[in-house]
């Protein structure tokens, strides 16, 4: 028993939390087995820890900081205007998980949140939740999965939002059993989630069902859990007078939610507030202790707050939870569908904030060339930055749920390994300006995420008309744009290359190998589409068919460049099939397939295409008529 307390000891000079944690056990004098168990992993981590600290370079820098927390209670959210509250004081440590050596893993930079609590204890199961077999104990399947999370992850895919509310009730029973609890439910009163709240209403209700059936110790009939509700948008407005454990009270607050039409969404704010309101509250004698669950399909437009929210929650050791959909890969903006609920007015592909899943756009955003995919948007398997820092910050969990999109998604075991870096953004930015091949990711990017002109025109008109060089003339000028810009970005990616071999994270892996692939290939396709508009204009070429009335330029095998060009295209090829081969069943992969599905060499061949039909033509009252009603039509509403 002493040599286990030693290597305990020992643990505790890195990692306090754990080792604190191991001692807890060993003081319940668990059975033999048990010890013994955790004994091994205690030296198992200590060997993996010397490991870990040679591998880091010297003289490794540290910052500090504090959050002071105003602890005046106001009665109105609208009132509250949160300051800067950070102080640089406390230790916030930078380093990779263990095991970044291993070009399988994929490292991501961790810290300590500002003044942060101990790391949580294992979680305590009820004696009706543990039962023994060989000595051995096991969690029992209704509390399995409170047992495997781990905690402060920053994703978890729950599916829809049944699977959602069904975990959320899973983690109010396990804050319950540390004490009473205060849950207070934030809900995005714009107009995108509106469906969507409908729906949640009711599966919410399921929600404190699957509590009483779980709850053996009877804990919420005892007044150990109380409910409140906020809906927010551009302000914040409290729906319940009191927090309550009615649920039939719960379900009207949220039905009581309005519909906000700012397109404003102060969600960190909110976060802020409601731990500052109830952070410590008290029901005459009794304190509970508060967990925080946002429902939002959007990212928030006040992400300058982020920090101190997450500086709060932490002081008031609050945990937040997140309900929202999967962020776009390698973009910030979305599109939404909208109905009015007063006029019925239907809305298309409205604009929505719901990405990226990194603190910086990491992916470079180029047009797909011939008919297919576009993947403009596309799922990232994870949560927004934002949302999934603030999660994994106060040790909640984004839960990644699918909330009305029909768009490709991904295996979450095989997306683990490519789980962005969910640091604050100053930090991010530090270690990436530090990792060349990283840095010219991130340029590259920025430069290709500029609004450039898609796939240039396929189709020509015969050769012996104006037309013909007036589509000439429009087109080529569109891919000398593209031009431009794929060489501006190959510039850094080029650059980095001697940088690829170094990199361990199969995340930035895959972004290197994507885009210097995606941006050679592209370039490949503007030269091609140069030279056969240049040879169509030296020696215009005359249909074979009289039927034919459209020159078309198609994909082939051959190309029209030299050795020179061969080469480049050997590698772009390379390049995507490494993505393939490496990183299956990911938004890399099926990127690098629509890529390789049409050839990079173009040829021309003739075609008849059917004229389109001319407009009628419009009484000019009629004309008059309709423009005035179109002008009638209100404004896009703002999501």
């Amino acid at each position: 028993m002493q040599g286990v307390r030693s290597a305990i000891r020992r643990l505790g000079e890195t990692h306090p939390g754990l080792a604190r944690w191991l001692g807890d056990r060993l003081d319940l004098q668990l059975p033999a087995v048990v010890v013994s168990l955790l004994t091994h992993v205690a030296m198992v981590a200590a060997l993996a820890m010397v490991g870990y600290a040679a591998s880091q370079p010297e003289g490794a820098k540290e910052f500090r900081a504090e959050a002071v927390v105003n602890p005046t209670s106001l009665d109105e959210f609208a009132r509250l205007d949160s300051t800067a509250i950070v102080e640089t004081d406390k230790a916030t440590i930078m380093a990779p998980v263990a095991g970044s050596s291993a070009p399988s893993l994929s490292p991501h930079l961790v810290e300590s949140p500002p003044n942060a609590a101990p790391p949580p204890k294992a979680p305590e199961l009820s004696k009706g939740q543990i039962a023994l077999a060989g000595g051995v104990i096991l969690p029992t399947a209704t509390s399995l999965s409170a047992t495997v999370n781990v905690r402060g992850s920053g994703a978890e895919h729950v599916g829809g939002v049944e699977g959602a509310v069904d975990r959320v009730a899973v983690e109010i029973l396990r804050r319950m059993e540390k004490g009473r609890t205060l849950v207070v439910w934030a809900f995005d009163a714009s107009g995108s989630l509106q469906a969507e709240r409908a729906r949640l209403g009711k599966y919410i209700d399921g929600v404190y069902g699957h509590i009483a059936e779980l709850d053996r110790e009877k804990r919420a009939e005892a007044g150990g859990l109380l409910t409140a509700v906020v809906a927010f948008g551009n302000d914040r407005k409290i729906l319940t007078a009191e927090p309550t454990a009615d649920r039939g009270r719960i379900l009207e607050a949220i039905n009581e939610v309005g519909l906000d039409t700012t397109g404003v969404e102060s969600t960190f704010q909110t976060v802020a507030d409601i731990v500052r309101k109830w952070g410590n509250y008290r029901k005459k004698a009794d304190a509970y202790r508060l967990m925080v669950v946002v429902v939002t399909d959007e990212v928030g437009d006040d992400e300058e707050k982020l920090e101190d929210a997450i500086a709060v929650a932490v002081k008031a050791q609050v945990p937040v939870y997140v309900l929202g959909s999967p962020a776009l890969f390698g973009r910030a903006d979305g599109v939404a569908d909208y109905t009015d609920p007063k006029t019925k007015q239907h809305y298309r592909n409205l604009p929505v904030r719901q990405g990226p899943e990194s603190a910086m756009l990491e992916g470079v955003r180029l047009p797909f060339w011939f008919d297919g995919p576009q993947y403009e948007y596309l799922d990232a398997g994870f949560g927004p930055y934002a949302l999934s820092r603030l999660a994994r910050g106060t040790g909640g969990i984004y839960f990644v749920t699918r909330m009305g999109h029909n768009r490709a998604n991904f295996d979450p075991a095989g997306m683990a390994e490519y789980q962005p870096d969910w640091v604050a953004r100053p930090a991010y930015i530090a270690a990436v300006e530090k990792n060349p091949l990283r840095l010219a990711v991130t340029r590259a990017a920025m430069i290709a995420q500029e609004n450039l002109p898609g796939q240039p025109s396929f189709s020509f008109p015969p050769t012996d008309g104006p037309e013909f060089k007036e589509a000439m003339k429009a087109n080529q000028e569109l891919v000398a744009r593209s031009e431009y810009t794929v060489n501006m970005a190959l510039e850094p990616i080029t650059a980095a290359i001697k940088r690829r071999d170094h990199e361990t994270s199969r995340r930035w892996q895959a972004h290197y190998d994507l885009i210097r692939g995606r941006l050679l290939a592209l370039k490949l396709r503007c030269y091609e589409y140069n030279m056969a508009c240049a040879k169509m204009q030296k020696d215009p070429r005359k249909f074979a068919n009289p039927a034919s009335n459209t020159w078309k330029l198609v994909p082939s095998n051959e190309m029209m460049a030299g050795d020179k060009a061969a080469a480049v295209a050997d590698e772009a090829r390379a390049l995507l099939r490494r993505v393939i081969a490496d990183h299956p069943g990911t938004p890399w992969a099926l990127m690098a397939q629509r890529e390789l599905k049409d050839p990079f060499g173009l040829k021309w061949v003739e075609a008849h295409v059917p004229p389109r039909p001319k407009p009628k033509d419009m009484d000019p009252a009629k004309r008059k008529a309709a423009k005035a009603e179109m002008a009638k039509l209100p404004e896009p509403p703002k999501l």
